[in-house]
């Protein structure tokens, strides 16, 4: 019976290792700058909540979900303070514009105070959806602005999420799908539907040890032939195929996306305003935050993160060209330097806390008066 007795050794151990392995990999996420990652099942939130879509990638769910201030219709969220009776305005962005997400800044998103700010003129729709960039937004734009009686205004506080790489590698994207998700091109490709929201695989259960060996393998790794490069999902679908293609990078996709949704609405009668979004890490006083303050806590973190993927380098090399094109559009207003970490206004390095989404929308709605007084 002794090879039995073997065998439950080596079993027990065997699971020994693989409930070590995972705290272990948090633990190294932290030596290398890291966070340690919960496991999804650890911090479910019906308020993160995704569904796919095909046009926009993904949607909140939202079921279950309450909504500091305000409701859900639908996709949106409308604040209790707003008069129907007033004029729309939709505001669009990404985590820091969303009202489903209440983690981020206890529910004091700017879009809940910029409808108060602006109770007077406006009833505020919150269309803004956690890792939306302008490309969800340009789709957003048409398919709803048609469809919404009353609509004058639509905000758009962007340029985070278009980072080159935050929906599939740039290098693939630029040239292939310049205007599709990695999501949206397996969907297309393959026919399935990606889960959005809680990973119940392997990877899901060890966050940890698979986004571990993901940061570490971008350190050692070389560069890869554009025809080999695998997307973040799966590899570059086989039935793309491209005449003459022109090469789209992050600041020339956010230009299209912008003019397209301004020519979209100005068709429909309705003004559009897009605002770069402040963020830590940008040259300037956003990364100077007080020696000592909370918010130079934050900025650590990215200090840290600096050294495993160049994140200073690949934000401000895109608000460089953001910022030119910014300029040569009368309907874009650069408040990236707006808002910096000057002592506890940052809840993390790319959220702003209730206090700084306070200041985020007194600073929106400046502009938002001096347009309506020049019009």
């Amino acid at each position: 019976m002794s090879w039995i007795r073997i065998i439950f050794i080596n079993f027990i151990v065997f699971l020994v290792l693989i409930v070590l392995i995972e705290p272990l990999a948090g633990v190294g996420r932290i030596i290398i700058g890291r966070q340690f990652v919960f496991p999804d099942f650890v911090k479910f939130d019906p308020c993160r909540e995704m569904r796919t879509d095909v046009l926009l990638g993904h949607v909140p769910n939202h079921q279950g979900c309450i909504i500091k201030g305000g409701s859900a219709e639908g996709e949106y969220v409308r604040y209790n303070v707003s008069d129907t009776d007033k004029p729309v305005l939709i505001t669009l962005g990404g985590s820091t514009t969303t009202g489903f997400m209440q983690d981020i800044s206890d529910g004091d998103t700017y879009p809940s105070y910029l409808a108060k700010l602006m109770v007077d003129d406006y009833q505020v729709l919150n269309g803004g959806v956690g890792g939306y960039s302008s490309l969800q937004e340009l789709y957003k734009v048409i398919r709803d602005a048609p469809r919404i009686e009353g609509l004058h205004t639509v905000v758009s506080l962007n340029g985070v999420n278009d980072m080159p790489d935050y929906h599939g590698p740039n290098e693939i994207r630029r040239i292939y799908f310049p205007f599709l998700t990695a999501s949206q091109t397996q969907m297309n490709d393959e026919q399935v539907w990606i889960n959005q929201s809680h990973d119940l695989s392997i990877q899901g259960l060890m966050p940890n040890f698979f986004s571990l060996v993901r940061a570490l393998s971008r350190i050692f790794e070389s560069p890869t032939n554009i025809n080999e490069s695998p997307t973040n999902i799966n590899e570059l679908p086989t039935n793309l195929t491209v005449s003459n293609p022109v090469a789209l990078d992050a600041g020339d996709r956010w230009l299209i996306n912008v003019t397209r949704m301004h020519t979209v609405l100005q068709a429909q009668g309705v003004r559009y305003l897009v605002f770069l979004q402040p963020t830590m890490g940008l040259v300037g006083p956003q990364s100077s935050p007080p020696e000592g303050s909370a918010d130079e806590v934050q900025f650590n973190k990215l200090v840290k993160r600096q050294t495993i993927d160049s994140y200073f380098d690949v934000i401000r090399s895109l608000y460089s060209e953001l910022r030119q094109h910014c300029s040569e559009l009368s309907y874009c207003f650069d408040i990236s330097n707006e808002v910096p970490p000057s002592g506890n206004v940052y809840n993390d390095p790319r959220h702003h806390n209730s206090d700084g989404n306070r200041m985020l929308a007194e600073v929106i709605a400046q502009h938002l008066r001096a347009s309506d007084n020049s019009n």
